[in-house]
């Protein structure tokens, strides 16, 4: 694994993780460097008026067999004279009436995932088995907070915003950035919903873990946050990557970040930063970080070298973070520190299998069993 070795990164990355150079202040600096140089700065946050409300609520033997309440949230939000609204699903054990629970939210690409009458089940969202396990279980949809296409900046939540419609400054929002935004509305309800105990997970695949790593990396009220199979600008390590890299994502999917990013992508090796430093900013919380063995264009090995990398600034603040040095093999989740890994033999999906493996690791460390 020498072409991943923190020894030959340059300086800013090189070292960074230790007692001696990590400490809050240096962590401020490197979230504003990734604000501004990756996915972007949300403009204007502080005009934005936003209301939260149920818009349904059900329990009763359709709703899994009488073992879940189910609501339906609306957030909305305004600006300026303009108007944007976007739902969320939520399901809650009915357990949680006697004593609240833990949550994880999941970022979902299609409705298909986060159908609220289940008659289209996904294996990306298995809600069912969430229930089942004592968790409450959060669906938003991206497209439902803005759009996964290059739309000049003009839908969805983007349409707060008409002064940037088609001239978006260098290092304004990207998509990533707005999804990670509406994920922390969600916590905004959980947070004061009172069947819920404070812990909140958020969990996405693929770009969706780009995303869930972005909002938990910026709002703390996130315990743990989850990627799967993130790859390039998510958990994996940009440098010597197999697959995907800067200049290919941002060359097919350039609104994800801010127009700055596309600069590191001629010369990545003189990048003053890589992804691990990223993960390091969600310590001393929670990380999940798990890949599919066939996905070489995440590269798995450079996503379990973001979580390695990342590792010592757990310690820093006397938590373990990633317990092994080596990659496991597949089908040896690993999740006895702060940070859990687990390698799956398949392809890019999220699956059950992954989810259960989320599940034990969140039974370890929040203790609900």
């Amino acid at each position: 694994m020498s072409e991943y070795a923190v020894e030959n990164l340059p300086p800013l990355v090189k070292g960074v993780l230790s007692k001696e150079t990590w400490n809050e202040e240096r962590r401020k600096e490197l979230l504003e460097f990734f604000r501004h140089e990756v996915y972007g700065v949300l403009p204007d946050e502080s005009s934005l008026r936003i209301a939260i409300r149920v818009a349904d609520e059900r329990s009763g033997p359709d709703i899994m067999y009488g073992r879940a309440i189910r609501k339906l949230v609306e957030v909305s939000v305004s600006r300026k004279n303009r108007e944007f609204s976007f739902p969320f699903l939520l399901y809650i054990p009915k357990a949680a009436e006697q004593k609240p629970v833990p949550a994880i939210i999941s970022l979902q690409g299609s409705i298909v995932a986060a159908d609220p009458t289940r008659r289209q089940i996904a294996a990306s969202w298995p809600a069912e088995t969430i229930i089942a396990r004592g968790y409450a279980a959060a669906a938003l949809v991206n497209q439902d907070v803005a759009p996964d296409y290059d739309d000049n900046f003009t839908l969805k939540f983007y349409r707060l915003f008409p002064e940037f419609a088609g001239k978006r400054p260098d290092d304004m929002m990207g998509t990533i950035t707005a999804w990670a935004w509406g994920l922390s509305r969600v916590v905004d309800y959980l947070a004061d919903d009172p069947l819920i105990n404070g812990e909140i997970a958020a969990a996405g695949h693929s770009r969706g873990g780009k995303t869930a790593i972005w909002c938990g990396v910026q709002d703390p009220r996130v315990t743990l946050t989850i990627s799967s199979c993130s790859g390039c600008s998510g958990a994996a390590i940009t440098r010597a990557k197999a697959g995907e890299h800067i200049r290919d994502i941002t060359t097919a999917f350039p609104y994800w970040f801010c127009n700055n990013y596309k600069k590191y992508a001629a010369d990545e090796t003189n990048m003053p930063f890589d992804q691990h430093l990223l993960l390091a900013l969600l310590a001393p919380r929670f990380l999940y970080v798990n890949s599919k063995s066939y996905d070489s264009w995440c590269d798995p090995r450079a996503e379990f070298e973001g979580a390695r990398q990342a590792s010592p600034a757990w310690g820093v603040y006397g938590f373990p973070g990633l317990p092994v040095t080596e990659m496991p093999p597949p089908e040896a989740p690993v999740h006895d520190g702060h940070i859990g890994y687990h390698l799956k033999t398949g392809h890019h999906f999220m699956d059950e299998y992954d989810w259960n493996n989320y599940l034990d690791f969140m039974d370890i460390h929040f203790r609900i069993c």
